[in-house]
């Protein structure tokens, strides 16, 4: 069994999980210490998965273009929110169409990993998604890849992503779904160990919004933004070449890895084996599959 390195973190105001991550409970700050201790899981097991998903936001924001849509010749400034270790913009940045690109996470361990692997190529800030420090209008293009289900005030969030948007701004936006069927990465680890008694996931906004896309279009509208499109997606998280690997993937996350650590010897071990016989589809198909939702909106 691959062990977490955060197990001493999820307590007090952190519950659930975001990511394999523990989330912050409704209304608290974010999880800074969590995020920090578990940078190095996510980077392994996570970054290089979800930065195939914010290519297809980079897509929607037009960043590939070599010509504005709107005739225009001027080139875009962009602000990344949750940019993690920042590995999908590294890989792609200079942009073109791109003068400037900010990248912003409230985990300083995150950030740290991001300025490395950005390597000079954005500028690399420590902000919190929901009370950003830029002034209004200042950016072109925003983005935030599976950010808004680690928020506790999503409403904050997307009232800040409109606000520093100008005038024909885009933002692109994804966040992870909570419980949705099919799902055989974190969904499929909690069907499978509640029954032993693992405690449920958070209840977090941005974590089960994605269920109701026109509830999620409607959150849009109200903060502001218009021309809303949303969809339902997938992230694809390749697992090892090893029979187990589905076991140790999530054996892996902190959240599971702390309520082994609680039970007893016995329990434990009927729990490893309830893991071992779930896995056999995700380890057949060599992947587990993240349900996601996507929006993309205007200013």
């Amino acid at each position: 069994m691959v062990e977490s390195p955060c197990k001493k973190v999820c307590e007090g105001q952190l519950v659930g999980q975001c990511c394999g991550v523990p989330g912050a409970a409704a209304g608290g700050p974010p999880p800074v210490a969590a995020w920090d201790a578990q940078r190095d899981w996510y980077v392994k097991h996570m970054s290089p998965a979800t930065a195939l998903l914010a290519h297809s936001l980079f897509i929607h924001l037009g960043l590939f273009d070599r010509q504005r849509h709107d005739g225009s010749d001027s080139k875009l400034k962009v602000l990344e929110t949750h940019c993690g270790n920042g590995l999908a913009a590294s890989r792609i940045l200079p942009f073109a169409a791109v003068a400037s690109y900010t990248a912003c996470d409230f985990s300083p361990a995150m950030l740290a990993a991001a300025a490395d692997c950005l390597s000079g190529k954005a500028e690399v800030m420590l902000a919190d998604s929901t009370s950003l420090p830029f002034a209004s209008g200042t950016f072109d293009r925003y983005m935030s890849n599976l950010g808004c289900c680690c928020v506790t005030d999503l409403d904050a969030k997307l009232q800040e992503a409109r606000r520093v948007l100008a005038p024909g701004g885009v933002a692109a936006m994804s966040m992870r779904i909570a419980d949705f069927p099919g799902d055989t990465a974190f969904h499929l680890v909690a069907e499978t160990l509640r029954p032993f008694g693992m405690p449920p996931g958070p209840q977090r906004e941005g974590l089960v919004l994605g269920r109701d896309i026109p509830k999620l279009k409607a959150k849009l509208l109200h903060a502001g933004f218009k021309e809303v499109t949303a969809w339902r997606s997938w992230v694809t998280v390749p697992l090892g070449a090893d029979a187990n690997s589905f076991q140790s993937w999530a054996t892996s996350t902190a959240p599971v890895a702390k309520f082994l650590a609680g039970l007893t010897q016995d329990n434990r071990a009927d729990c490893m084996q309830a893991l071992e016989r779930a896995g056999e589809e995700p380890n057949q198909a060599g992947a587990v599959f993240v349900a996601v939702a996507v929006v993309v909106a205007t200013v």
